[in-house]
């Protein structure tokens, strides 16, 4: 979201984009490291090892993160519109 600028999408919404953007930089990181590991240079795979350690691993985490907030959202919306049908 650029400041200043208002999101009228959900939470749901705005987590799925993040999501997506996280899952588009892990693939460049993972694509990196296996044209890192192949050129067979003793330094770029220290630098692929970096790369898949710092930054794939924990884009791996935060997309797991994200994912199950995005799990409990869409449950909270369903028990929301269970009680609405109720009243």
């Amino acid at each position: 979201m650029v400041a200043g600028k208002s999101n009228s999408k959900s939470p749901r919404a705005q987590l799925g984009e993040v999501l997506l953007h996280l899952r588009q930089v892990q693939s460049a990181v993972v694509v990196s490291v296996a044209a890192l590991k192949r050129q067979n240079c003793e330094l770029d795979a220290d630098i692929a090892t970096v790369l898949q350690r710092s930054v794939a691993d924990r884009l791996h985490e935060q997309i797991e993160r994200i994912e199950a907030l995005m799990d409990i959202l869409t449950e909270e919306r369903r028990k929301d519109t269970r009680q609405d049908r109720q009243k």
